[in-house]
């Protein structure tokens, strides 16, 4: 038998190793189908609601000025170099103005006033993260049982999050205690049952039925739509913590929740949870107990133990946010990085979590892998909070969404209908009308959605125009002045009145009271230099 020569056996090694590493590829692609595979879907897509269309806002509708077009001015460019800017139209797509060119090229932008602008398609979806309180698994004597037993069910984490398609995320906590109408559970009057919102998950027999009457309740009462449903447990906290191997948090005093009666020990407390100051890495059991504590306590420079912050549900729906977002910055890119504790974290998910079926195991398991791998969760989370009041009627002990700050609990649920903080739509714009037919006008305003008030003379300081339609702003209300502008027919005059702010604008109807139209066109509204008051 002819000896190999050594390069041939370097070379047939090589084909070994490429072959084992293949087949342990291919075993472990087919590990993660078979444990996505395991992941329990329910029938929810006729329950869920498809993403909207995004809104139109009055970034839509306002031209850009030329100056606005022009390139960045922060930046240093030749003369004769080229200049070309991007000018985003009503219809979504982009187009390029060479603003180093002759005034054609501006004019050719000026001539999309009248366009019509539509709504683009849908920039994010919108996830319902349920937490349930069950204990199965739970050793007999875990502090994390009290209250609860083997065969309760109830929705104790109720969280909404967001994922945009430009990879940033918004997250808001619904409290459990929110006083709300159960869906289906009208009577023949149609008056129906006022609880506790996650009194919702428990009226139903199967995950499915108490999934689906949830997820009407949530979207009935708050007014968002819902596209997908994620459900997960005691121990999918529990395990997934300790698969990663653990979550580091930094405390500046010693915390711990009340302790049991009679006892003595800092660490025998209700939920088990006690941490020393300073940094300190929490296991899975650790991070169970400090994000369901009720009753946090720190110890104070005597020895004493003294109440820390809030010991209600919203102070414990804040540490589970937070807590959830250094988790996640913590561990998704070491994760991604290791294939071991990725396939550690899809067999605890096969068996603890549960989802929509909305939701494609591989094709969205790997869109959300790669959405989160990019994501900064100190730049790109977002976190918003109701505020809430105390109410006792109709259900005691309950919370209800804070009439004195409407206004912002509204940006709060219009941000997971896509439309963001400081976006310009109609519900935001006061419109003040004068002027002939200015009771009609209103009306047909408000029903297309401005906060629009019949209003008596013009303000002291305005000349009224003789005969003539037009929109007063402020400087800093064009977009405002604009997205009214944008429903009437023909477009109204433009002048300044500097007493206003950026939402608030009068329109003053002239002798020829303009249409309106509850569809959008793009206009051209002059810049702050050229409203003459």
């Amino acid at each position: 038998m002819s000896h190999r020569s050594r390069r041939t056996r370097l070379v047939l090694v090589a084909l070994a190793v490429l072959t084992l590493i293949g087949a342990v590829a291919t075993g472990a692609s087919a590990f993660v189908l078979l444990q996505l595979g395991r992941i329990e879907r329910h029938e929810l897509a006729g329950v869920l609601t498809s993403a909207p269309r995004q809104p139109v806002t009055a970034a839509d509708v306002v031209i850009d000025q030329p100056t606005s077009i022009a390139a960045n001015p922060d930046s240093e460019t030749d003369a004769g170099a080229d200049r070309n800017s991007e000018v985003t139209r009503g219809d979504g797509m982009t187009s390029v103005v060479d603003s180093s060119s002759d005034a054609d090229s501006l004019d050719a932008v000026d001539l999309s006033a009248g366009e019509p602008v539509l709504p683009g398609g849908s920039t994010g979806e919108n996830y319902l993260l349920v937490g349930t309180d069950s204990t199965l698994g739970l050793a007999p004597d875990d502090p994390l049982r009290n209250g609860h037993s083997d065969f309760s069910r109830l929705a104790d984490v109720i969280m909404v999050i967001r994922l945009r398609d430009d990879g940033t995320v918004a997250m808001m906590s619904i409290p459990r205690d929110l006083a709300a109408e159960i869906a289906g559970t009208s009577d023949i009057a149609g008056t129906g049952v006022v609880a506790k919102i996650n009194s919702a998950y428990n009226r139903d027999t199967t995950t499915a039925a108490r999934a689906a009457r949830l997820i009407d309740t949530v979207e009935n009462n708050l007014g968002i739509t819902l596209q997908h449903y994620v459900e997960v447990d005691f121990q999918a906290f529990l395990r997934l913590v300790d698969a990663v191997g653990g979550v580091t948090m930094s405390f500046d005093r010693p915390l711990r929740d009340q302790l049991k009666e009679d006892a003595t020990d800092p660490a025998d407390s209700r939920s088990g949870f006690f941490t020393p100051a300073g940094t300190h890495r929490l296991d899975g059991r650790q991070a169970l107990a400090y994000v369901r504590s009720r009753h946090l306590e720190a110890q104070s420079g005597d020895g004493s133990w003294q109440r820390y912050g809030a010991w209600n549900d919203l102070a414990r729906n804040d540490r589970q946010r937070a807590f959830m977002r250094i988790a996640a910055g913590q561990v998704a890119p070491a994760l991604f990085a290791n294939p071991l504790k990725l396939l550690s974290v899809l067999d605890i998910a096969a068996d603890h979590v549960s989802a929509s079926d909305t939701l494609g195991i591989v094709s969205d398991g790997r869109r959300l892998a790669s959405e989160f791998s990019g994501i900064d969760f100190d730049a790109d989370v977002e976190d918003y909070k109701l505020k809430l009041v105390d109410v006792h009627e109709p259900v005691r002990w309950s919370l209800g969404l804070d009439p004195g700050r409407a206004e912002h609990n509204q940006r709060v649920l219009d941000v997971f209908g896509g439309i963001g903080w400081d976006d310009i739509v109609e519900s935001r714009v006061k419109v003040q009308v004068t002027g002939t037919g200015r009771h009609r006008l209103a009306a047909e305003l408000a029903e297309i959605g401005f906060d629009a008030q019949a209003a008596g003379e013009l303000p002291e300081g305005i000349s009224e125009p003789p005969g003539r339609t037009v929109v007063y702003l402020a400087p800093v209300g064009r977009l405002a002045a604009g997205l009214l502008a944008s429903h009437l027919l023909p477009v109204p005059e433009f002048a300044g009145y500097a007493e206003l702010d950026a939402t608030t604008v009068i329109l003053h109807i002239g002798d020829e009271p303009p249409r309106t139209d509850p569809g959008y066109r793009r206009v051209d509204v002059p810049a702050a230099e050229q409203l003459v008051p």
